[in-house]
């Protein structure tokens, strides 16, 4: 049933590219917004593979789908095994639920034996182990969006070094500061940049929230990238009761009805609004959509 989806019928579709999102810290949306990411670009007729680097499996408890050690089997089958040796990376997906052209590489507990095994003597550079890993995905243009884990180390690494696109989501508040900047500084050191800062949780009338994404913006290195701009609608993700209980509900945004919520159908379609808002900045960001992301365009 997966081998379906890695035919060549992608072949007519955009470039192959893996897109990463990255933050130190956890609980500022990286495991929504890549799902929503997912789920988007399927909806938009690609190919996608999800991969889960987070050993809470945030995206396998987003979904609704059984935890397991997929991307562990399959970054240490690259580290351990010959080339001719080593399982197809078929066998280690698995459906998400609703959408037949994505698949999940699922993350849990043994992640972090991973973590341990790039950090041993004469290893490759994280960077290529996941490149490689994800090489008969890339090479059929699947698109690959990863949900990296919560922390510094040489999974986060690995990220940073393979992905083409790197989107940072943060809540503007101190407390996520240090985080984004250390990854902004990483990927100086490795001459790239961030591809988009993403504001989550905003509470558009707060004043400290306004001053901390004017800072943002203001910063040296990320300027136009913060996804910010009312005059045009774009507001990152503002902060919503339901973006939590789409854990409940075990769907992305797209898939909710009002009577599945109990929030007013305004709330819904304007959380929906919010969130597609940024997947077409993403995907012009990307290079998906040819016009500026806020054209009222399907």
């Amino acid at each position: 049933m997966v081998k379906s989806r890695l035919k060549s019928k992608n072949e007519q579709r955009g470039k192959a590219m893996i897109i990463g999102f990255v933050n130190e810290k956890g609980g500022v949306g990286k495991t929504t917004l890549a799902i929503h990411t997912a789920t988007w670009l399927a909806r938009q007729g690609q190919q996608v593979v999800l991969m889960d680097l987070d050993t809470q499996a945030g995206i396998s408890n987003f979904l609704g789908v059984q935890p397991a050690n997929d991307v562990a089997e399959l970054l240490r089958s690259v580290l351990y095994l010959r080339t001719d040796r080593r399982p197809s990376i078929t066998s280690f997906l698995f459906p998400c639920p609703g959408y037949s052209d994505v698949a999940l590489l699922r993350g849990h507990s043994e992640t972090s034996q991973v973590e341990a095994d790039l950090h041993q003597p004469k290893r490759p550079r994280p960077g290529t182990v996941l490149a490689e890993a994800l090489g008969p995905l890339t090479s059929k243009r699947v698109i690959v969006v990863i949900d990296s884990g919560p922390h510094r180390g040489k999974l986060q690494e690995a990220v940073l070094e393979a992905a083409d696109y790197i989107f940072v989501p943060g809540i503007p508040e101190g407390a996520t500061e240090d985080p984004i900047l250390n990854v902004v500084q990483h990927l100086h050191q490795l001459g790239r940049a961030i591809t988009g800062l993403i504001p989550t949780m905003v509470v558009t009338t707060s004043r400290k929230h306004r001053d901390t994404i004017a800072d943002w913006q203001s910063t040296e290195g990320l300027g136009e990238l913060v996804y910010y701009d009312p005059k045009h609608g774009l507001m990152g993700l503002p902060r919503r009761v339901l973006w939590s209980e789409l854990y409940r509900l075990a769907k992305p945004i797209w898939d909710v009805t009002p009577q599945a919520l109990n929030v007013a159908r305004r709330n819904l379609e304007a959380a929906k609004r919010e969130m597609t808002f940024v997947m077409r900045r993403l995907a012009f960001d990307i290079g998906l959509r040819r016009k500026l992301w806020w054209l009222n365009e399907e």
